[in-house]
């Protein structure tokens, strides 16, 4: 008996020893190790999406500063009963203009447009595509123009910039769009798209994305090997708080920034009257938000920003401190209004460590944060 027990003992302590606790050890002889965990490695890596990198800078460097522009819109759709995905009324195309013209008053380098911005009718987002191609020439600038389902019912993500148009993929559906009613809905997309460009190195995501394992392991991986400065995340979704606790995790533990643009009211009256009642409750749509872990030392970064208090809504703040979830957030724009938020984005701060965080990360930072109305609201 003491002997049973005394075996029984030395096979835990070594288990623990070994690193076997958690899974099953093979038993060889004496010696415990841990199973080949090849195959199921290889699986997990075989999972990850492949990702396809375009450099688009043309020899030219990195600007010093990028401005950025993130479109909070309203957007409406219906289901088209061919595919059974959602589908924009082309009475929302003068939204997708207005978000255009004025980033060019405010001379934005890189616009973001939500999900499903282009998600009109094919010749409808011919011919806007078309104007959008003329004001990115123009006016040097790139515009990550949402996102429409294609004939393969894939989401596909135009990119536009001067001279050059490139296509990402949404990876996964959401729940919205596997449709049990009409027995279609979206198929799942091929690659994530890396885009390297003189206003930086961003990876346009939409929507579940940003919070689906194999999409946040690559680009996290991207991020604290400083292969990327911008994460876009496109939303139409309701449950916006989930993104920005997400938004804020990565962009707290990796050296990148994370936008994340939604729609600003969802699609029907009574989600409406209830958030607008009862408060947002984290699902009323809106909070398109930008996070950033902000260096505020004297040296770091000069006139890089700070918290600027109304630019982060109460909800989101203990008193005057940021809640722990959102302790990145810089600025949000709530629901129901259509804004853009502009800010600058330092592509010339090196990434160097920081004293409370891993000695592998650095951050980029943000300056001139503001939220413009597109409509004098």
């Amino acid at each position: 008996m003491i002997k049973a027990l005394t075996t029984f003992v030395i096979f835990l302590l070594l288990t623990n020893l070994t690193g076997c606790a958690g899974v099953i050890c093979e038993y060889a002889g004496n010696v415990y190790s841990p199973p080949n965990l090849t195959a199921e490695t290889s699986a997990v890596a075989h999972d990850l999406p492949p990702i396809r990198r375009v450099d688009l800078r043309n020899g030219q460097p990195y600007r010093p500063f990028a401005t950025y522009g993130q479109c909070q819109i309203e957007l409406s759709y219906v289901i088209d009963l061919v595919s059974g995905l959602p589908i924009i009324s082309d009475i929302y195309r003068s939204k997708v203009e207005s978000c255009v013209s004025l980033a060019i008053k405010e001379n934005v380098n890189i616009l973001i447009l939500p999900e499903l911005s282009l998600g009109f009718r094919e010749t409808t987002r011919s011919s806007l595509i078309e104007k959008l191609k003329a004001v990115s020439q123009e006016r040097n600038m790139i515009i990550i123009a949402g996102s429409f389902y294609d004939r393969n019912r894939q989401s596909r993500i135009p990119v536009i910039g001067p001279g050059w148009e490139e296509s990402g993929y949404k990876l996964k559906p959401s729940r919205f769009e596997a449709s049990p009613k009409y027995g279609f809905g979206m198929k799942e997309g091929k690659e994530l798209l890396v885009l390297d460009t003189i206003f930086g190195r961003i990876i346009p995501l939409v929507c579940v994305d940003l919070i689906s394992d194999s999409a946040q392991y690559t680009i996290r991986n991207l991020s604290t090997r400083g292969q990327v400065d911008v994460i876009a995340n496109l939303n139409f979704n309701p449950a916006a708080w989930e993104f920005l606790i997400e938004g804020n995790s990565i962009s707290r533990r990796h050296p990148v920034i994370v936008s994340i643009t939604n729609v600003s009211s969802p699609p029907d009256s009574k989600t409406r009257t209830d958030c607008q009642q009862k408060g947002d409750n984290g699902f009323c749509f809106g909070n398109s938000a930008l996070f950033a872990s902000l260096r505020e030392g004297n040296n770091d970064c000069t006139n890089c920003a700070r918290v600027v208090a109304d630019l982060v809504e109460p909800v989101f703040k203990t008193g005057d401190v940021r809640s722990l979830p959102y302790d990145t957030l810089v600025a949000v724009i709530p629901p129901f209004q259509e804004e853009m938020l502009i800010y600058d984005v330092n592509l010339r701060l090196l990434r160097e460590p920081v004293a409370t965080n891993a000695p592998d990360q650095g951050y980029p930072v943000v300056r001139n944060v503001r939220r413009v109305p597109l409509f004098g609201q």
